[in-house]
Order: C-alpha cells, then sequence, then structure tokens
C-alpha cells in the first residue's frame, strides 16, 4: 500500500495563543519536526490550525518587535486584498444573512497584485453551520514563516471577519509549508525571553536546534553591527540591541490595534 502522510494539526483559543505556542512548539520539538537545522530553519509540512477565536492581542506591537512600519501592512492589505472581490464577498453573505441561512459556504481568492509578492495566501471560505454558533473562516497559506509573517498573516484574517461580523470567528488554518528561521525567530525576545520559552525534559541537555538559538541570540546581542555582513542580520541586531530600552532601530509603535483594512 502507498505510504500515507499524516497532517499535524493543532488547536488554540486565539490567533495570539496560536502565535505564541507554535513558535514555542518549533524550538522545543524541532527534533521531532522535518527539520534543516544546518540552513538555520526548522520545517513542518501539511499542518491544520484549529483557532476557537481569530482574535490578536490588541496591544502586540510590530514595530517594536519586528520594526515594521505601517507601509508592512499597508503593502500586505493591497497585495492580498482586492476591494472588489471583498466587497462581492460581504454582499453574498449579507445575502444569506437576509435570508436567515443556516448553513452556507462562499469563498474568496487572495490577490496577488505585486510582481515580487510570493502568493502566500491562496484562498478564502467563509463557512456557517447549523451546529456552530460562530462562523468559520477557513483560509490557506502556500508558505509561512512563522515568527515575523504568521500572526500578521492571522490579523488581515481576522479583519476581513470584522468586516462580514460582529463577532469573533473561528479559523481552520491549512499551512502547506511553515517554517521557523533561526535569526529571524531571535527578534521575539524582545516581546517575550526565549531563554524563558525553552523547554527540557528532565535529565535531558538542550537540544542542537536550542543551542543553535541561543547561540544566535547572544551574539546578535552583543556584535558590533558595523561588523554584521547581512541586510537582514542587521535587521535582526537592530530589534534585539537596545540603549536605553530603545531599539536601534528607533522607537515606532505599530500596535495590531491600529491596523485595519
Amino acid at each position: 500500500m502507498p505510504q500515507v502522510n499524516f497532517i499535524t494539526a493543532f488547536r488554540y483559543s486565539t490567533s495570539q495563543e496560536a502565535y505564541d505556542k507554535i513558535n514555542a512548539y518549533f524550538l522545543n520539538e524541532g527534533g521531532n519536526i522535518l527539520s534543516d537545522i544546518v540552513s538555520g530553519q526548522v520545517v513542518s509540512y501539511d499542518t491544520m490550525i484549529y483557532i476557537d477565536e481569530g482574535v490578536v492581542n490588541p496591544d502586540f506591537d510590530f514595530g517594536n518587535t519586528f520594526g515594521y512600519r505601517a507601509q508592512k501592512w499597508n503593502s500586505l492589505v493591497n497585495n492580498y486584498i482586492d476591494g472588489d472581490a471583498l466587497e462581492d464577498l460581504k454582499d453574498r453573505i449579507k445575502a444569506r444573512q437576509s435570508k436567515n441561512n443556516k448553513h452556507y459556504n462562499e469563498s474568496m481568492r487572495f490577490s496577488n497584485n505585486h510582481n515580487h509578492g510570493k502568493n502566500c495566501l491562496l484562498s478564502l471560505t467563509i463557512t456557517q453551520r447549523a451546529n456552530e454558533p460562530r462562523p468559520i473562516l477557513s483560509f490557506t497559506l502556500r508558505s509561512s514563516e512563522i515568527t515575523k509573517r504568521l500572526l500578521m498573516d492571522l490579523l488581515l484574517v481576522q479583519r476581513i471577519g470584522e468586516e462580514m461580523f460582529d463577532i469573533p470567528c473561528k479559523f481552520q488554518v491549512q499551512v502547506i509549508n511553515m517554517y521557523q528561521d533561526v535569526e529571524a525567530f531571535c527578534m521575539l525576545d524582545s516581546y517575550k525571553s526565549i531563554k524563558g520559552m525553552i523547554l527540557r525534559a528532565k535529565g535531558h541537555k538542550k537540544t542542537p536546534y536550542q543551542k543553535k538559538v541561543l547561540k544566535v541570540l547572544k551574539k546578535f546581542k552583543t556584535i558590533d553591527i558595523d561588523k554584521v555582513k547581512y541586510k537582514v542580520h542587521k535587521r535582526c541586531v537592530r530589534q534585539l540591541q537596545r540603549p536605553e530600552g530603545i531599539p536601534l532601530s528607533g522607537d515606532r509603535p505599530m500596535y495590531a490595534k491600529d491596523l485595519k483594512l
């Protein structure tokens, strides 16, 4: 018989919990995930994420954590959301609601308007089920870098749900390829201590991946930025090195609550 590839599945209460715990899972369970630690990534294929309430912490600061600016969010919205397609979806949902339909499925494709876009967000289906009080937003990610990108994608879909409904929606997220990059992951230390996230079984040493993460984190926090070769690594250093508590990139907050469609 042919080999069957089983899907990895997670369930969380909120989008924020999903983001926090998936990043911690990759850090602590890297040895149990299909991984490529040599190139600095841990990769998981065919993952399903079930979220009871698609809600990001409104006070999560994308600016302080990753150095994002407003144009990052605007670029994401403009690339993936076609205004006409979104309005058409809203009209179809309203029509269903006006008829008091208890069960329906309505879908929308995400756009990829920029030439440099990577088609990471593919499609969205909004489902109402007779036995489920919350609408379900099911969407597919071709690929997701889980530290810098996943939470912003979850927030984008949350905003779409808010356009249609006055209650938080449930999420069902299919991620064909998701990965954690060591250097990008280190930036999360400004939001939550990576050392505090590390779990070890009693009597066991840190895993090779955990050791690599801590090594890169220490390097980025102490190195002279002028000696950093790669631009993407300099970005990490600018967020992690914080003389007087302010990142080298500057103090420019960008809270989730301020990011709208």
